[in-house]
This record gives C-alpha cells, sequence and structure tokens, in this order.
C-alpha cells in the first residue's frame, strides 16, 4: 500500500470520526432539552389524610397539578386526574409529595382498617367548625332546628367599636346572614335527603361552618359582645343591612305587618 493511500484512507476515517462526532453532540443537546421540558404531574399541595378520597382532595385543593422536568418525573407519576376517580388515599400524603401509582388505590385495596366517620367528615370542604351560645329569646325562643339559616348579630355600645359609623350609642350588627346551623348541642342537622326534622334541644350551644379566616372572627365578636339570631325564612336573600342604634331604631313604617307584606310583594 502506498503513501497516497494510507493518506486517503486516513482522511476518509478522520471524516467519518467528525460527522459522527457532530452527531452526537447535536444529539445530546436535543437530549439535554427533552430531559429539561417540563412535564405534568399532580402533587400534593397539603398534607392529605389517609382515605381521603381523591375527590375531596383535589376539590379542596390538597391534590393539585403542577410541573416537572421530564428527566425528574418517575415512571409511576400520574398527570391525568381522570385516572384517580373513585380512589382513596392510602396513608397519609405528604405536602410536596408526587402522586405515583400506589398512593391512591380503591377503597376495598386500602391498607388497614377503614377510619370511623366523625363529624368532621360532613363539614364542607375548606371550612371549618365553630360554636357560640345563644338562648332563649336572643335564640328566637329556641324555635330554630339543626339544618335552619340564621343571621348572627351581636349587640355593641357603639357601631364604631367595629370600625363602622358612630351609632351615638347601643347598636345591632348583622355579623353574618344565612348561616347554617350544622348542630345545636348534640342534635345533628339531618343528611341531605332525610325528611325528618330534628328538634332543638334547647342547648344552646351552636355550631356553623365558616371559613378558616371568618371562625376568628365569630369566636372573637360572639365572646366580646351578647348574641343574637334571626331565624331566616324562605325565599329571603342577604342583603347589606346597616346597623340599627337609637338614632334609626324607628322603621319608616309603624306597622310591622305591612312592612313584611311590601317585601313579600316585592320578592314576587
Amino acid at each position: 500500500m502506498n503513501r497516497l493511500t494510507v493518506v486517503a484512507i486516513a482522511a476518509v476515517v478522520a471524516l467519518a470520526s467528525g460527522v459522527t462526532l457532530v452527531r452526537y453532540v447535536a444529539g445530546a443537546e436535543d437530549r439535554a432539552a427533552a430531559s429539561a421540558r417540563p412535564v405534568p404531574v399532580l402533587v400534593a399541595a397539603a398534607d392529605v389524610p389517609d382515605r381521603t378520597t381523591f375527590e375531596e382532595a383535589w376539590t379542596s385543593g390538597l391534590v393539585v397539578q403542577s410541573e416537572i422536568a421530564q428527566a425528574m418525573r418517575p415512571a409511576s407519576a400520574i398527570a391525568d386526574p381522570a385516572t384517580l376517580a373513585g380512589m382513596v388515599a392510602d396513608g397519609v400524603l405528604r405536602q410536596g409529595q408526587l402522586v405515583v401509582n400506589g398512593v391512591f388505590v380503591a377503597p376495598s385495596d386500602a391498607s388497614g382498617p377503614a377510619l370511623p366517620p366523625t363529624f368532621a367528615d360532613d363539614l364542607p370542604a375548606g371550612s371549618v367548625a365553630v360554636s357560640f351560645d345563644a338562648v332563649g329569646t336572643d335564640a328566637v325562643s329556641n324555635l330554630i332546628s339543626p339544618g335552619d339559616l340564621v343571621n348572627l348579630l351581636v349587640q355593641v355600645p357603639n357601631a364604631a367599636e367595629l370600625g363602622l359609623p358612630d351609632s351615638g350609642g347601643p347598636a345591632i350588627v348583622h355579623v353574618f346572614q344565612n348561616l347554617r346551623v350544622i348542630a345545636i348541642g348534640p342534635a345533628l342537622a339531618p343528611k341531605a335527603g332525610d325528611p325528618n326534622a330534628v328538634a332543638n334541644p334547647g342547648s344552646g350551644g351552636y355550631t356553623v361552618a365558616v371559613a378558616p379566616r371568618d371562625a376568628a372572627r365569630v369566636l372573637f365578636l360572639t365572646r366580646q359582645y351578647q348574641v343574637l339570631l334571626a331565624l331566616v325564612g324562605p325565599g329571603t336573600d342577604p342583603a347589606p343591612q346597616s346597623p340599627v342604634g337609637k338614632t334609626d331604631a324607628l322603621p319608616p313604617e309603624l306597622t310591622a305587618d305591612a312592612a313584611v307584606a311590601g317585601s313579600r310583594g316585592a320578592a314576587r
């Protein structure tokens, strides 16, 4: 083999090696870009208790959809919430944990005995229950039943104490309207579809479900001031209610029946 042939073969080998190197480098860049590409995952935004249904965890925001680099996504990670319908958490899912196969399972496959139902299980998602005392005429003569809607009012020395316009003396202020009474003492509101009403046991302890921040408001106001309840009748919608003090205690019409009849006519 002469020297010219050797040089030619070496040139061909070098060219092939260069092409292969260029392709490898380009492929590496593509692989790196693909590994960094965000892909969808499900993740726990807060601790999910054992036996929590996926529907409850999803609607309450305990489990949310997020993204993660493809290279970091486990092969068992679940991205489609629809695949977890009807399943329950098999153990506690900790905040920040990815939802992977086996985290949510069919109720019959959950390990360990099912937790007994509690009063908390019936609370609306995202709410907390708080209680306050109201008795006798302050609570519509104990005619309120569990499940009824009530307006919560407090009597204050002056509306200005609550940041409202000066009432020039004692005033009664609406705090919340259309609060659902979920229990009175140990008597619970009937479940949906149950036609049997529950009588007021006369204990004076009213329990309602509210947002966490409103729980502090209810507890503060009902312990600071005299509590009054108004029973809400059918077709009565919440509306802005100004405080009532001695300067505006008299109604525009002095006949209560006429005022009620007028409001009913307007409702029609």
